[in-house]
């Protein structure tokens, strides 16, 4: 009936099922990152935190994780044929990586917020440049300066 190059194996429908889902989350999870880190420039003050522990967008990285790790498991699926070998390689490279992220991220968002973007921006890093940003100039001085 269908010649075999023309048809498509369920396992790799799954790896690209997993692979959309995994992306679409991601994308929904950096979206409500945004939205908090928009909501904690509002009010800047130092004793201020940003707001990154709530459940909405814990479950987003969680479900984020967990088609990450299914899109890892079913892509190693198809090169290992011992699936529960491809699971258990899938879930060692894929849930360290992952809590290790969100132990990074806290301590990154923490640091936004005590010390402010200078502390977290790479451009100011690798450009080698040994001083610190300049203060902005208020008016009045400016006004001194002409």
């Amino acid at each position: 009936m269908y010649s075999e190059p023309s048809v498509i194996p369920p396992i790799y429908i799954i790896v690209i099922a997993t692979t959309v889902f995994a992306v679409l989350l991601g994308l929904i999870f950096k979206d409500m990152l945004e939205y908090q880190l928009a909501q904690w420039q509002l009010d800047p003050n130092p004793k201020s935190t940003i707001n990154y522990r709530t459940s909405n967008i814990q479950v987003a990285y969680s479900a984020t994780t967990l088609f990450v790790f299914l899109s890892v498991a079913s892509s190693l699926a198809v090169f290992i044929p011992i699936y529960w070998l491809a699971i258990v390689v899938g879930a060692v490279v894929v849930l360290p990586t992952a809590l290790l992220i969100w132990v990074q991220l806290g301590s990154m968002l923490d640091m936004l917020a005590t010390k402010g973007l200078e502390a977290v921006d790479l451009d100011l890093v690798f450009s080698g440049d040994p001083q610190p940003p300049r203060k902005k100039s208020t008016p009045s001085e400016v006004g001194d300066r002409v």
